[in-house]
């Protein structure tokens, strides 16, 4: 049912549009283009969505990513397209900004063929109504029933439905090109043709359709009959039921605070914490007005005149006023999406490790080592800034979300590296946090596309004392873990190359000791705690869970391998190539496990993960059973040094 409702809310919504577009005053003879506005207070406007406060530019990156796949088209920033969708909604619907890359689905919606797949929302309005036959099928489906060509479909119809909302979110408040009859127009004094808008109109709404009543009941529903006057009133009763039917549930832009919402209006409230927050939509529909509402809605109508009339200082006086009246500050947000932390923390990893490779390979170690150090300090200082900004705006431990454990091992596992290196002092490492930093950061960065990653947790995970203790305690584990594996992937190849002398290795040996022990201690103890929680969020403290059983098979694997080489059962190549593979295991227990589809920690199948995942598998598998074998081999010969 709720496939069907989506379409044919789309298609309505769309058809009403398309219908409505020319209503919207507008001036061809300008272009925002050619004078960009100032966006910076625009930009950190709040708004609720998903659950929590987050500034316009976050909004409009995620919006316009969900469409396109990019937060910006060609060179118009999101905050832009997004106030261009808001104040020129016919305009806006000419931007090429829906991109559907698959083949098939193009040809089903009737498109032409681009370099670039992207298109205009008038452009595929006609395919929208086209489709619906085949969307209403989908319905009767169950989602193993549904093919990849058929979910592309429905998310492209749903995409449409969110479009469609952010383009009618302000319809109450633009100008609109109507004739208002001279009856009327004496009841609104203030009457202009750049003042007309819904909310002008709906001040004579009333009394408007009491006489379109009295008219049909005296001459009928044929206009023909109608006087010219009469015409005029029947034609703008219907343009205000058409603009007010095309934004019924319109709630997605909740730019108002409440004004009966306790939280909202008590004055000790900083406005971290706000309560419910409203679309202007919703507002109008249910008469929840205040004086301080009015202040918001004539501030958003004076901002939709100043954006028509290119306007810029009044724009920015405007901006400032609604920021102000919001009393909520987004800044740290703007901040953190400006700097891109783990994008920019990825380069200066890889430029370090770039160093210490260099470094090691022309035994430059003396001169390079402080610029590598250095450079790394950045990456980390970055990455540590914006986890930083994360916990300020989330208000909990970084750790609630995989991409979020991601982030956080991203910086730990450097962080454990470049401790290594400050007691041993070879630039290995630098070298294996700069790998590491490049690794983990290049995964993060394949898990953020889906735009905002600021997630709000569910009631039972968004626990602050286990959020802080069973996570943190556990993901630093995988730090310890990868650190171990990264170590122990070194020792195999510089034994492969020769590149070990008998004191490093034995030096090595002995931290990867160390390393496994500690990696050990945080697992166990995060696996335990876990229990814990689980007893007391779900009644249990084991149930086998895929993730459960993920974090126990990395104890059992550290343990394997600790108490093998205590206890002689192992060589020393045998014990460097299990911890080498505990790369696989944390992979496996970490983001394996979240791919089954089952258990009360999975994230639902993503393809490319499990494909990215059995490939790194196998090429580990690859990497180590060939270092191993060509260390054999020297061995043999008697070519190898020992490590004892």
């Amino acid at each position: 049912m709720k496939t069907r409702f989506l379409s044919l809310l789309v298609i309505f919504l769309s058809l009403l549009f398309m219908a409505a577009s020319p209503l919207w005053a507008e001036d061809d003879d300008k272009h925002h283009e050619q004078k960009p506005f100032a966006m910076a207070e625009f930009g950190q406007l709040p708004i609720l969505h998903d659950g929590r406060i987050k500034p316009l530019d976050t909004f409009a990156r995620t919006q316009l990513i969900r469409f396109s796949d990019k937060d910006h088209i060609e060179h118009m920033p999101a905050i832009t397209w997004l106030a261009t969708t808001l104040f020129d909604p016919g305009n806006a619907s000419e931007l090429k900004i829906f991109r559907i890359n698959n083949e098939n689905l193009r040809h089903l919606m009737g498109l032409e063929e681009r370099k670039k797949p992207l298109y205009a929302f008038v452009e595929i309005t006609e395919g929208l109504e086209k489709t619906f036959p085949t969307v209403e099928k989908l319905m009767s489906e169950t989602p193993q029933n549904i093919s990849s060509d058929q979910k592309d479909l429905l998310t492209l119809h749903e995409n449409a439905l969110e479009y469609t909302q952010i383009l009618r979110s302000l319809s109450l408040l633009l100008p609109l090109n109507v004739t208002v009859p001279e009856k009327w127009a004496k009841e609104l004094p203030t009457l202009s043709t750049r003042s007309v808008n819904f909310l002008t109109l709906k001040k004579i709404d009333a009394g408007l359709q009491d006489e379109i009543k009295q008219i049909i009941k005296r001459k009928g529903q044929n206009p023909a009959k109608y006087t010219p006057n009469e015409q005029m009133t029947a034609v703008l009763g219907w343009q205000i039921k058409m603009i007010a039917d095309a934004a019924e549930g319109n709630n997605l832009f909740r730019v108002i605070p409440d004004p009966w919402d306790e939280r909202n209006t008590d004055k000790k409230n900083t406005g971290q914490k706000s309560g419910e927050w409203i679309s202007p939509w919703e507002l109008v529909q249910s008469g929840k007005g205040s004086p301080r509402t009015s202040e918001f809605l004539d501030l958003w109508t004076a901002l939709g005149a100043n954006w028509s009339q290119l306007d810029d200082k009044a724009w920015h006086d405007n901006s400032k006023k609604l920021l102000a009246l919001g009393n909520h500050s987004t800044r740290l947000e703007i901040f953190y999406n400006k700097l891109q932390p783990f994008f920019t923390s990825t380069i200066f990893f890889a430029l370090s490790f770039l160093l210490a490779l260099i470094a090691l390979t022309f035994n430059q170690t003396k001169y390079i080592w402080f610029l590598a150090g250095g450079v790394l300090a950045i990456a980390l200082g970055i990455q540590g800034l914006g986890l930083v900004a994360r916990v300020l705006v989330l208000e909990r431990p970084p750790v609630g979300t995989l991409y979020e454990s991601i982030l956080f091992v991203g910086f730990v596992a450097p962080f454990f590296a470049a401790l290594m290196e400050l007691r041993m002092k070879n630039m290995l490492g630098f070298l294996s946090a700069g790998f590491m930093g490049i690794g983990v950061g290049l995964l993060a960065l394949s898990m953020a596309g889906e735009g905002d990653t600021m997630k709000v947790l569910t009631a039972v995970l968004n626990t602050q004392f286990w959020l802080a203790t069973h996570v943190l305690c556990i993901t630093i584990g995988y730090g310890w873990c990868l650190v171990t594996s990264v170590l122990s992937h070194i020792m195999l190849l510089g034994q492969a190359t020769g590149k070990l002398d008998r004191p490093t290795l034995k030096n090595l040996t002995h931290a990867q000791g160390t390393l496994a022990l500690t990696a050990l201690l945080f697992t166990a103890t995060g696996t335990i705690l876990g229990g814990i929680w689980a007893d007391q969020s779900w009644g249990r403290f084991w149930g086998w869970d895929p993730k459960e059983n993920g974090a126990m098979l990395i104890v059992l694997w550290l343990i394997w391998i600790i108490h093998g080489k205590i206890a002689g059962q192992f060589s020393k190549l045998a014990v460097t190539m299990g911890m080498s593979f505990l790369s696989v295991i944390v992979g496996t227990a970490w983001i394996g496990v979240n791919l089954l589809g089952i258990g009360l920690h999975s994230y639902g199948f993503i393809e490319g993960l499990f494909w990215g995942l059995g490939v790194f598998t196998v090429g580990e598998m690859i990497l180590i059973g060939g270092l191993a074998w060509i260390i054999q081999r020297k061995e043999q010969k008697g070519t190898i040094p020992d490590a004892a």
